[in-house]
């Protein structure tokens, strides 16, 4: 597993707890953070998604100002948001944060065929769903 893909995986666990704790701002940090990880490594369909969540949650986020993630990663207000989210929640905080809900990311990951595949569970859905999302943005 690369070091990208990983950290697609650590935020979106975060992410999910975060939304069954009804901590929607805070799932939504973990949701752009996980967005700038899985445009690294070109996961389109989870970019997309992430987004679409964030924007369902709260219309006005600054995200809504760019059609996609990856032209958001473009422009230097964007940029900076990142960056004041990977300072708040570096890959060590987030380790720790994962650690303390008792997520073995390696274990759980082998129960999947993908990264893609376990992106998608964590996201709620299936990646025939990511890719019909995709295709319809």
């Amino acid at each position: 597993m690369s070091v990208s893909s990983e950290l697609l995986l650590i935020y979106l666990h975060l992410a999910a707890a975060s939304h069954r704790r009804r901590r929607l701002h805070a799932r939504d940090r973990f949701l752009l953070l996980a967005a700038a990880a899985a445009a690294d490594i070109q996961l389109d369909p989870v970019v997309t998604r992430c987004r679409r969540l964030v924007l369902e949650h709260n219309p006005r986020h600054l995200v809504r100002r760019w059609p996609t993630i990856q032209q958001a990663l473009l422009d230097d207000e964007f940029l900076c948001l990142l960056r004041q989210l990977r300072r708040r929640y570096p890959r060590e905080k987030a380790e720790q944060l994962l650690q303390s809900l008792d997520v073995d990311l390696d274990s759980e990951r082998r129960t999947y065929y993908s990264d893609y595949e376990y992106a998608a569970a964590l996201l709620g859905t299936t990646t025939a769903a990511l890719d019909s999302e995709a295709d319809d943005s």
